[in-house]
């Protein structure tokens, strides 16, 4: 797809993202029980109304507790895997751009959070998509050198939201810029709390939006932007209680979410999500020798089903007969491109290290577990990328 015309698209999805938005975060439940399903979702929501009375909102460490979800979210991604792999930047640039046009969003009678005033807005959508698809150098940019709109405050309550609920969408050092521009925009803010004080300016008034308080907006900003930089200082320090405690793995806990996100994007059973938080829970809960051999179950079907998954789209850009069983289909995936000699190799040999030490003996260690938690997400990822870059992202994204 030309970028002006995925672009175009783009524009389309976030006018409507605007007047009625889709994003949401939602309670996760590793139990099977649809009726335990539900009212872990009552009791994620009731959770989230309390936090988001409070400032600086609490992080919660446990980043697979909330996933999110937005169906216009789903469609930009799909927009993005169409557009050539040169352009994807431009792509992004674009979307990003919205982000300092005034007012960034639209009266609301019945706005849900993140929505501020009686306002809801498409920004909080393109941060999100922004920091979930290689987009957060243009949003720390951005967040920079704009002018504040009414947009804004809309924004910044999700910025405090994502860090809530999965701070591992931002790296140490991006926590650090993340700070400096926030707090950028706090002394801006403040600078023009002044300004209006000075000429006693009672409101102003936005295009299409009409007039809002002149001080309003500005006293938001500052105590959203204080909050975020105070979040960014806890986050930092997660991250350095991750490096100095035996046992976490900050990074592949942020692979894993990007894992997810793939998944989501692509349209994968939900139950493929469980498997790989099931495995991780049994490894991180877990006590018995039984435990570990359980995750390495888990990680083993995971495993098997990402390749099976993704193979009818794989199929139908290659040609060929289907694979049916895993050895086949590691060869027709090496065959076309899609893993080399080396990662075939690798894979194949993980693969029988999980049987062997997981899956056929009665017991597992908890070593072995973790060793192959952390290389099966890994890969996973690894295979997702690879997956991109030849172009099926679409035809995968797309099937009924």
């Amino acid at each position: 797809m030309e970028l002006r015309e995925a672009l175009t698209n783009a524009s389309q999805i976030l006018d409507e993202e605007r007047l009625h938005p889709t994003i949401d975060y939602e309670r996760t439940s590793r139990s099977s029980d649809d009726a335990i399903q539900v009212l872990a979702g009552i009791a994620g929501e009731i959770s989230l109304m309390r936090a988001r009375e409070h400032r600086p909102r609490q992080i919660i460490e446990d980043v697979s507790r909330y996933r999110f979800q937005s169906a216009n979210y789903n469609l930009l991604c799909a927009l993005h895997s169409r557009v050539n792999e040169s352009d994807r930047q431009g792509f992004l640039v674009g979307i990003a751009t919205r982000l300092v046009l005034a007012p960034g969003c639209a009266k609301n009678s019945a706005v849900p959070f993140p929505g501020w005033n009686n306002l809801s807005s498409e920004l909080p959508l393109i941060a999100e998509f922004l920091a979930r698809n290689h987009g957060k150098a243009h949003l720390m940019r951005l967040l920079w050198e704009a002018e504040q709109i009414p947009g804004h405050a809309v924004m910044l309550r999700q910025l405090e939201e994502m860090i809530a609920l999965n701070y591992t969408l931002f790296t140490d050092s991006q926590y650090e810029s993340l700070a400096s521009a926030v707090l950028s925009i706090n002394a801006r803010a403040k600078a023009k709390e002044q300004e209006y004080r000075k000429i006693n300016a009672i409101s102003v008034h936005w295009p299409d939006i009409g007039p809002l308080s002149a001080t309003g907006l500005c006293l938001e900003l500052q105590a959203a932007s204080l909050a975020i930089a105070e979040q960014c200082r806890k986050a930092r320090y997660l991250y350095l209680k991750g490096l100095l405690s035996e046992g976490l793995n900050l990074e592949v806990n942020q692979d894993k979410v990007v894992v997810e996100q793939y998944m989501q994007q692509y349209g994968f059973p939900q139950t493929l999500v469980q498997s790989l938080n099931e495995a991780e829970r049994l490894y991180r809960d877990g006590t018995t020798p039984f435990d570990f051999k359980a995750c390495m179950t888990n990680l083993r079907s995971f495993l098997e089903n990402v390749h099976a998954e993704a193979m009818s789209a794989l199929h139908a850009k290659f040609g060929g007969q289907v694979p049916q069983k895993w050895g086949d289909g590691l060869a027709y995936l090496a065959r076309n491109g899609v893993l080399s000699k080396t990662e075939e190799q690798f894979v194949a040999s993980l693969y029988t290290l999980i049987s062997d030490e997981g899956v056929h003996p009665l017991i597992a260690d908890k070593e072995d577990a973790r060793l192959t938690c952390n290389s099966v997400i890994e890969y996973a990822l690894r295979f997702f990328r690879k997956v991109e870059k030849l172009g099926v992202k679409v035809a995968i994204a797309a099937r009924p």
